[in-house]
């Protein structure tokens, strides 16, 4: 019996001991320097790159084989690309546009949500973030129709598909709380976001300025499908009277050779690769559409390579949609079309010097105040209160993205003496006679230039407004779109993990309208104001 129970005090006492090694083990390991909460900070710069493709690759798979493509600024030029011809790639589609919306911009404001209901000082952090996220958010539903939204990102493991006018309505609803909420203040002090706001660096007028404006221009996306919406919440943003001001109010991240994977702005970047040419529609509008050339083609664009040292140097673009045996033909080659070298990008090649080497670092824009002067002009030719008059908006417009296509060149490069005549000639003179459809395309026609480089807004508005008119592609390696009957790409198909993983949901055929899936489906806000 005492042998029992000096046994039973040896154990007591080894289980006090390795208790008592373990809690110490426990604090041995513990990092003293480890973030014992997570601020919102960490999230943001991610959510802002994600949310307006600001990454080379998904740029390059995104805006530059897609909705570049189909705006008609670019052409392909590389034999072993398809997509200016509507061929669908699946890899592309995912990596670029789906999986970083779902992954990182509803993901992470959904996170940061979180993070400021459990401390209020994160409140401000919230709302910049849904109006960042909100951009992403219009552009994944533009080039969808109805994706999975209300259950999306919150671990539902196969998340119903949310339509369109839905998503629309939150879109305006996310924007007008954000900025009201960002106007009010708070009654608590805020944390601020600082550098990690690689947009505009915490200063919370600019992101009002930009919450306003976005809701100018998701209204107007309503504007032929939900006229009353479209009215009510546009005239709303209007009346705050705090949209962009000048083109200081950007919005736009900034690039160099030391971030976004040390190259500068993506597009500069991929001209080397002799993937992509200036587009003959583009080249025919910067030509034609005036009585003098567009000033802003020789800041954007270089005169071709086979013209550079010649007496006669000259700007050309090429036809979307060729095939790949056309590309090696005379007048097709990359070198036979203007690159992207212009003063902008590259100010030594149009001076007559030497040939771009390195990249270049120029600010990734994502809303810009030409455009707005543009939506203003819309809002006027309908009529909306506090819009302003359309005429002068409509000018100030082109002023502005005049403005915003030197922004950085040496004055000693360009001149300002065809500035006005531009705007006053040819068909991009104002008329007050021209009825509604004359003026809504000038001002889709002026937006359309002063959208570039942002693809997938040049993209959407051309599908809700029908302007300006582009050319049929070439070719058509879609068997749902038929070219040769001016028939053009008017979404992108689901991606083959959602057809395969959440196939109920996916492949529905009550989505957009009833129509289900398909490049010829067109989303809800697009009336068939083109083929």
């Amino acid at each position: 019996m005492k042998k029992i129970f000096s046994f039973l005090i040896a154990v007591l006492c080894s289980f006090i001991v390795l208790v008592s090694c373990t809690d110490d083990f426990d604090e041995m390991n513990t990092n003293p320097n480890a973030a014992t909460e997570i601020d919102p900070s960490l999230l943001f710069p991610k959510l802002t790159r994600e949310a307006i493709n600001g990454g080379w690759g998904n740029y390059q798979m995104g805006e530059n084989l897609h909705a570049n493509l189909y705006s008609q600024w670019i052409s392909n030029t590389a034999t072993y690309f398809s997509s200016d011809r509507y061929e669908y790639n699946n890899a592309w589609v995912t990596s670029a546009y789906w999986t970083p919306y779902y992954t990182y911009v509803l993901k992470d404001l959904l996170d940061i949500k979180r993070m400021a209901g459990e401390a209020p000082k994160y409140e401000e952090m919230y709302h910049i973030a849904r109006i960042m996220a909100a951009i992403g958010t219009a552009r994944t539903t533009d080039l969808f129709g109805d994706i999975p939204y209300s259950e999306a990102s919150r671990g539902t493991e196969k998340p119903v598909y949310d339509a369109q006018k839905d998503i629309y309505y939150d879109i305006l609803k996310e924007l007008r709380e954000a900025t009201d909420a960002l106007s009010a203040g708070f009654t608590v002090d805020q944390v601020k976001y600082g550098n990690q706001d690689i947009m505009y660096g915490g200063d919370v007028d600019q992101w009002i300025k930009l919450g306003n404006s976005l809701r100018l221009r998701y209204s107007l996306r309503l504007a032929f499908i939900d006229e009353e919406k479209a009215q009510t919440e546009g005239e709303a943003a209007l009346a705050t009277g705090k949209l962009m001001e000048s083109v200081a109010d950007n919005a736009a991240i900034a690039t160099s050779v030391d971030d976004n994977t040390g190259i500068g702005h993506p597009l500069y970047t991929l001209c080397y690769w002799n993937e992509f040419r200036m587009s003959s529609t583009l080249e025919t509008v910067y030509k034609e559409l005036s009585s003098v050339y567009d000033p802003r083609m020789e800041c954007y664009w270089g005169v071709t390579q086979s013209t550079h040292d010649t007496e006669t140097p000259e700007f050309k673009g090429l036809r979307n949609g060729l095939p790949s045996d056309q590309l090696a033909l005379e007048g097709n080659k990359a070198v036979e079309n203007s690159n992207i070298w212009g003063l902008l990008w590259a100010p030594e090649w149009n001076s007559g010097t030497a040939t771009p080497q390195g990249f270049k670092a120029f600010p990734f824009y994502t809303m810009c105040y030409s455009e707005v002067c543009l939506l203003k002009a819309e809002a006027a030719i309908r009529g909306w209160s506090n819009a302003g008059n359309a005429k002068s908006n409509y000018e100030d417009g082109i002023r502005a993205s005049f403005a915003e296509a030197r922004n950085g060149v040496s004055s000693s490069l360009y001149n300002t003496d065809n500035d006005e005549g531009y705007i006053d000639g040819g068909s991009v003179a104002w008329q007050e006679e021209a009825g509604f459809e004359g003026k809504l395309e000038k001002i889709m026609t002026q937006k359309w230039l002063a959208l570039f480089p942002n693809g997938n807004e040049a993209w959407a508005e051309f599908r809700r407004t029908g302007y300006p008119v582009l050319t049929p592609i070439a070719q058509s390696d879609d068997p749902k779109i038929n070219s040769n009957n001016g028939e053009f790409i008017k979404k992108l198909r689901y991606v083959n993990k959602e057809k395969e993983e959440n196939a109920e949901n996916a492949t529905s055929g009550t989505l957009n309208n009833g129509q289900g899936d398909g490049s010829n489906v067109r989303v809800w806000w697009d009336t068939g104001r083109y083929k």
